[in-house]
C-alpha cells in the first residue's frame, strides 16, 4: 500500500476530526463522478452516512441507481468490515428508497459480508486497495491524496517522480535512426559525441564535430557505422537514462560549461545539440531523487565518476 488510511483521524474519538473519513469519502465519490444527494452529517442516520446518484448513460437513454453509502474506517485497528458490521441492509435500503448498497471501506471487507452482499441486485465495496488505484491515476486523485494524505503521498511522489510541467509540448529526444522518444520510460538510448579524423596527423581534430541520439544496441551500431563512413568517430557516450537523474544532470552539466570556460573548441552543430540535451532532460530533473538515485550516487563518488 502507497496511501496509509491511518492518516485520516479515528471515527470514534470525539476530537472534531471524527468525521474526515466521510468527508474524504464524499470528495472520493465526486471524483469518481458521483452525484451527492445527502451529504454526511452527525446523529442518528438510520444506518446510512450518504445517498449519491450514479446515472448510467446508454445510447439512447439513461437511469439513475441511487446508492446508500456506508463508510467504515477500520484502518487503525486493521480489522476487515464484517456482516455484523452492515446489519438489515435490505431494510435500510428501503427505509432510504435506495437501489443499491455501496460500502466505502478504508481495511478490507470479510468473508461474510461479501455473502450477504451477493444477495443484493446491485453492490459495491471500495476497499482501501481500490481507492488507493483510483486516485494515483491521475492529477485530479492525487489532489485528493495529497490533502487527506499528506505525508504518504508526499513521499509517493518521491519515489515515482514525473517530468515537471514546463513546456506546452512533451519533451523529446529521438532516436536518429528509429525516432522513437528516448526520454519515455520503456526506452533506454544513449547520446554520442563524435569528433572528425585528422588525415594529416593520422589521429583526431580537437573539435567536437557532431553528436547523435541512439536506442542502445542495434540503432547505436548502425549510426555509428553511418558516421564513420563520414569519417567521424565516437569519443565518448553517456546514458540519456542517467542524465534524468538530478544529480547526474547538474554534474554533468558543470562539467560541460567548465569545458566552454576552458575554451574547448566545439562545432556549433555539436553545441546547438547539447543545449537541446540539456533543455529537454530538464523536466525529468527539477525534482527529489528517488532512494535508487540516491545509492546510484552513492556509488560512483565511490569510485571517483562523479
Amino acid at each position: 500500500m502507497v496511501l496509509d488510511f491511518k492518516e485520516i483521524p479515528q471515527a470514534n474519538k470525539g476530537t472534531g476530526l471524527q468525521d474526515t473519513f466521510e468527508l474524504f469519502t464524499r470528495d472520493f465519490l465526486s471524483f469518481l463522478g458521483y452525484r451527492i444527494v445527502q451529504d454526511p452529517d452527525r446523529g442518528a442516520d438510520g444506518k446510512k452516512d450518504m445517498i449519491v446518484d450514479e446515472v448510467i448513460k446508454g445510447i439512447t437513454s439513461e437511469y439513475t441507481i441511487r446508492w446508500l453509502v456506508s463508510c467504515k474506517h477500520y484502518a487503525h485497528s486493521g480489522v476487515a468490515v464484517k456482516d455484523s458490521d452492515e446489519i438489515n441492509i435490505s431494510d435500510r435500503l428501503k427505509q432510504h428508497h435506495c437501489d443499491g448498497f455501496m460500502g466505502v471501506y478504508s481495511t478490507l471487507a470479510s468473508t461474510s459480508l461479501s455473502g450477504v452482499l451477493q444477495g443484493q441486485e446491485h453492490s459495491i465495496i471500495f476497499d482501501h486497495e481500490k481507492i488507493e488505484s483510483y486516485l494515483l491515476e491521475n492529477l485530479e486523485g492525487h489532489r485528493i491524496a495529497y490533502r487527506y494524505f499528506p505525508i504518504s503521498f508526499r513521499q509517493y511522489q518521491i519515489e515515482n517522480p514525473t517530468p515537471a510541467k514546463i513546456f506546452d509540448e512533451e519533451a523529446e529526444l529521438c532516436c536518429d535512426y528509429c525516432g522513437k522518444n528516448l526520454l519515455l520510460e520503456s526506452e533506454h538510448g544513449n547520446y554520442v559525441l563524435l569528433k572528425e579524423e585528422d588525415s594529416e596527423s593520422g589521429g583526431y581534430k580537437k573539435q567536437y564535430k557532431d553528436l547523435y541520439f541512439a536506442c542502445s544496441g542495434d540503432c547505436d551500431q548502425t549510426l555509428r557505422r553511418a558516421f564513420q563512413e563520414k569519417g567521424l568517430s565516437d569519443f565518448g557516450w553517456e546514458s540519456i537514462d542517467e542524465l534524468c537523474n538530478p544529480a547526474i544532470w547538474i554534474s554533468k552539466i558543470m562539467a560541460f560549461l567548465n569545458g566552454i570556460q576552458q575554451e574547448q573548441d566545439m562545432d556549433n552543430v555539436a553545441f546547438e545539440k547539447m543545449k537541446r540535451i540539456f533543455i529537454n532532460t530538464y523536466p525529468y530533473v527539477a525534482r527529489h531523487l528517488t532512494q535508487k538515485e540516491k545509492m546510484r550516487i552513492k556509488k560512483l563518488l565511490m569510485y571517483g565518476l562523479m
